[in-house]
């Protein structure tokens, strides 16, 4: 691996890519008012409900995809292996990269640690997050079948040199994701599985794959099954949350007004202020976002996975053997990997060994013919 130091920074561009996509979603009601934590809370169960019941229609809209290219060095206008990055819940963007969090980029970024070793990254705010946002219903144009029609038409432009001068074509496509992110990869790899040579997923299992898996890991072995991870409930409407700072948010987007919430990705070692600048960072969280429940098997996909997971992230039960009994939701892949990051909670990008976790996934990277199967922790 080539020395780490932060250089992305001198060459990070922005990147605004429109598209027209069709989409498949349920059609649900607006929202009441969700101006108090209690009417939140008491709303979210009654919409995934109507997330399984609405019925379905056909939505066409114009979506525009902002994100940040960092070009691989010495390559001039030729073409590089190109990671496209996709956040989580309540992130945008930046969470590859964070040159907002003090001495965050040197130690942790994504973006830098790729651009050292070759590889170009394209870090994408999701449909409704960020730049990605404006315009956008938080409910209809936010939904996990919008945001995998989308992306697949930023994977085909990407092919097909769209973006060129300023994003060559790239040698290999990989898709990488966090949390959220990682929840859209999985499933866009079975709809679209020869788009992309590589899913990256971070922050994974979590949601209702995590929830099923460990429910069948606990049953096999006639143990009993721990109580599934919650967050606190503090989000209420982001413009009444916080009016000044989110005063252009329409109805419809959620923010936490509870610092402490933020902590619930962070355990093991980690810089203590990151969870109050994770607060102070937050993006407002689109309403679209409870659709991301997805599949729960990804057998299109023949391509090589690499699973990146906290040994203290208590959304996939902070046990390996959950984690490793997800590889069968992935019976094609060519290769299926998993990075147990050492002392290192949901925010994987996060914690103190992000560093030695991402030299692991990238040394997985460049062996992608290698066995299948194998587990590599970082310690």
């Amino acid at each position: 691996m080539l020395l780490y130091s932060y250089l992305c920074s001198l060459i990070l561009a922005s990147i605004y890519m429109p598209f027209t996509v069709n989409s498949t979603i349920a059609n649900v009601p607006p929202p009441p008012d969700l101006s108090t934590i209690d009417a939140v809370t008491s709303y979210l169960p009654l919409l995934a409900q109507q997330l399984t019941t609405a019925p379905n229609v056909t939505r066409q809209g114009d979506y525009v995809l902002a994100g940040w290219f960092c070009k691989a060095p010495n390559i001039g206008d030729k073409g590089a292996p190109l990671q496209v990055l996709a956040h989580g819940a309540t992130y945008s963007k930046d969470y590859w990269y964070r040159a907002n969090w003090y001495n965050m980029t040197i130690r942790n970024s994504w973006q830098d640690f790729a651009y050292q070793n070759g590889y170009s990254t394209l870090a994408v705010d999701r449909l409704c997050y960020d730049a990605s946002r404006p315009g956008l219903d938080s409910l209809l144009d936010c939904q996990l079948s919008t945001n995998i029609e989308t992306f697949h038409a930023l994977m085909v432009a990407l092919r097909k040199g769209t973006f060129l001068p300023k994003i060559p074509i790239p040698t290999k496509l990989a898709f990488v994701g966090h949390s959220a992110g990682s929840i859209l990869v999985s499933n866009f790899v079975q709809a679209y599985p020869n788009d992309v040579d590589t899913a990256i997923l971070t922050g994974w299992p979590s949601a209702t794959i995590a929830v099923i898996g460990a429910a069948e890991y606990y049953k096999e072995r006639n143990m009993t099954q721990p109580p599934a991870p919650s967050v606190p409930s503090s989000y209420l409407q982001a413009n009444t949350a916080f009016p000044n700072r989110f005063v252009a948010f329409a109805d419809g987007y959620l923010a936490s007004n509870n610092a402490s919430s933020r902590a619930v990705g962070y355990r093991g070692n980690y810089d203590p202020l990151y969870p109050l600048l994770d607060y102070e960072t937050q993006t407002p969280l689109p309403l679209g976002e409870a659709s991301y429940t997805g599949l729960l098997s990804f057998p299109a996909f023949e391509g090589q996975v690499i699973v990146a997971t906290g040994e203290l992230d208590q959304f996939a039960w902070a046990d390996p053997d959950v984690v490793e009994r997800i590889r069968r939701r992935f019976p094609s892949a060519s290769s299926y990997d998993w990075v147990n990051g050492t002392q290192s909670g949901h925010l994987v990008n996060y914690h103190e060994s992000a560093h030695e976790t991402y030299e692991k996934v990238f040394a997985l990277l460049e062996n992608a013919k290698g066995p299948v199967g194998s587990a590599i922790a970082t310690s």
